[in-house]
């Protein structure tokens, strides 16, 4: 029986040619494991990790072993391995794609201390295999934010959320959740910071710290008082600014910058999402 990391699991050379991986690493996360994959052909030997294992089935049947007992994870399916549990995997009928994530035992504690506000030992997950659609949702956007997203607020703003809804319901807590209540004068110095510093890429942990909280505590705050995530509300206050700019004829590649967008296209995306045009046909409407 071996210990393994995902990356030697998944080793390019003994894949087939319908097996599609896409791998890596994410810094900010303690060096986090994440995989993106398509197995049609290839099949996992018994293994375990030192590491989580989880993550959600987006199409397809997995057959796996885990602990001696045979599972079958389809499609909606959220899937949990904690450090150490032996399991192999293959793919059943036509294959299987899936988003995995392997966080350190570090990692997930300090999800959990986030949500109960108090020390916390090894957290295990009760249930290996289940579907909660909320969960699988921001399970789902995270790993594809941690995969796409250009900007660290918007990629650790996914995984907070995602992990810690996922260590609230399922996972086994030393505590009670911790109650949220209204915190007016913290949320305004928070958004006074972003106001201030909104052409840089901003950092939910640094936010946090402003007003001694933790990325959750500062998510369900800010989400209570405005209605809205941080990174929401930054991309609002994003857009507005730019609105101003473009509409005294800025060009528009200087405004990405000046607002905090990390590109011209990033910033074309965001806005065209919440006005309906593109920013430069905002700008040409009024130099008309």
């Amino acid at each position: 029986m071996s210990m393994i990391t995902q990356e030697a699991a998944v080793n390019q050379d003994s894949l087939s040619k319908r097996d599609q991986v896409n791998f890596w690493r994410d810094p900010r996360w303690e060096d986090l494991e994440c995989l993106h994959a398509t197995f049609v052909n290839h099949s996992y030997s018994p293994h375990t990790h030192d590491t989580y294992v989880m993550g959600v089935i987006e199409q397809g049947v997995e057959c796996y072993r885990l602990n001696g007992v045979n599972r079958r994870a389809v499609a909606g399916d959220v899937c949990i391995v904690n450090p150490g549990e032996v399991h192999d995997g293959s793919p059943g009928e036509n294959g299987y794609r899936y988003r995995m994530f392997y966080p350190s035992v570090s990692l997930i504690s300090g999800i959990s201390e986030q949500v109960t506000e108090r020390p916390s030992g090894q957290v295990h997950f009760r249930n290996a295999l289940f579907q909660d659609n909320e969960v699988w949702r921001l399970l789902a956007g995270a790993h594809y934010a941690l995969q796409t997203a250009p900007q660290s607020l918007e990629r650790d703003s996914a995984l907070t959320e995602a992990a810690t809804l996922l260590v609230k319901r399922h996972g086994e807590l030393r505590g009670p959740v911790i109650g949220i209540g209204r915190e007016a004068s913290a949320i305004r110095r928070v958004c006074e910071y972003i106001q201030d510093n909104l052409d840089q890429d901003l950092d939910l942990s640094i936010l946090a710290q402003l007003v001694g909280f933790s990325p959750y505590r500062l998510i369900r705050s800010f989400r209570l008082a405005l209605g809205v995530t941080p990174h929401a509300w930054v991309i609002g206050c994003r857009v507005k600014r730019a609105k101003e700019f473009l509409a005294q004829g800025h060009m528009p590649v200087d405004v990405a910058v000046s607002c905090g967008f990390y590109d011209q296209a990033h910033m074309t995306r965001l806005f065209k999402g919440a006005i309906g045009v593109t920013p430069g046909k905002y700008r040409t409407a009024f130099l008309q």
